[in-house]
């Protein structure tokens, strides 16, 4: 008996093909120029691809859109109406397109900084303000904290860190310099009670101390001579920016990181006490979540901090 024939299943009518934007585009193209040859050199294709894009465009509409003679090309009354239509469209896509070439030319944007506390008063300011002008674009929302922020969960973009050890994580960290804690007073402290000369005069002097928690009588750092002697003092904070505030208003002798003390020094609002000593009080860090695919604000803000901080060191 023979095996009955499988009957093959309609298959539904497809849709017709919606015209392509490169099609809407030659046409727009040589609308605007009335010439195939401008419109194909403009687009840097070549002509017959022109031709070819308008002609299959005209076919999905079922109308023509050109009239089309030797010598020149015209618009019909269904392709005046339709310019009219798409011009405004291929215009705004042009626009965009040339945004996005300026966004990548030129960075802009918002950059979420993270930074300690203490560089709030230091080279962070004069930075931004350098910043801003040489990249009017870019704005940069600083958080000003001593707690370790979560970049990622936090939306940090990047931040600096200030540290003797960085912890193993995913970050990437570019190291900026080596930070050194040094000694520091006012000039009227100075002129008052006198310069020490050598490191057993510090206990005759006036000191502000440093020390973490304001745990009296622990210097944070390696123990020296200097360190056992500023392990103490009348005023004690873990805040390096209160002991700045305290020396410059003639409060002793105390510790501050270089960097710190930089723009009193070269305004004369303090002066370097026994050069001799120096304290290595940890690195400073710029780290951000991730190596690939770096944002171009991030990637320039990033550059940017790196060469002002080596015109510091």
């Amino acid at each position: 008996m023979p095996s009955p024939r499988a009957t093959a299943r309609p298959q539904p009518p497809q849709p017709p093909r919606a015209p392509q934007l490169d099609e809407i585009a030659a046409f727009a193209r040589v609308a605007e120029l009335g010439s195939f040859t401008a419109a194909a050199a403009q687009l840097g294709v070549p002509k017959s691809t022109v031709s070819r894009a308008v002609t299959r465009l005209e076919e999905h509409l079922k109308v023509r859109l050109l009239q089309r003679s030797p010598r020149a090309v015209a618009l019909t009354d269904a392709g005046r109406r339709f310019f009219g239509d798409v011009a405004p469209h291929i215009a705004g896509l042009r626009d965009a397109a040339r945004a996005l070439d300026a966004y990548q030319g030129q960075p802009q944007g918002l950059i979420r900084l993270s930074a300690p506390p203490d560089s709030g008063g230091s080279f962070l300011g004069e930075m931004l303000v350098e910043l801003s002008a040489r990249h009017p674009l870019l704005s940069v929302e600083v958080d000003l904290s001593s707690r370790q922020v979560d970049l990622v969960r936090e939306g940090f973009d990047v931040a600096l860190r200030a540290t003797r050890e960085l912890p193993d994580s995913s970050l990437v960290a570019r190291k900026l310099l080596d930070s050194e804690v040094q000694l520091f007073a006012a000039p009227s402290y100075l002129a008052r009670r006198g310069l020490p000369r050598a490191m057993d005069e510090l206990t005759d002097h006036e000191r502000v101390a440093f020390v973490p928690g304001a745990r009296r009588g622990q210097w944070p750092l390696d123990a020296d001579a200097v360190c056992n002697a500023m392990a103490t003092g009348r005023i004690a904070t873990d805040n390096f920016q209160l002991i700045r505030s305290v020396l410059r208003a003639g409060g002793g002798i105390g510790p501050l990181p270089r960097l710190l003390a930089a723009p009193d020094l070269a305004s004369g609002r303090l002066v370097h006490v026994l050069p001799e000593w120096s304290e290595r009080a940890g690195t400073l860090y710029l780290v951000y979540p991730s190596a690939r695919h770096v944002a171009r604000n991030v990637a320039v803000f990033r550059d940017f901090v790196v060469a002002w901080v080596k015109r510091l060191a």
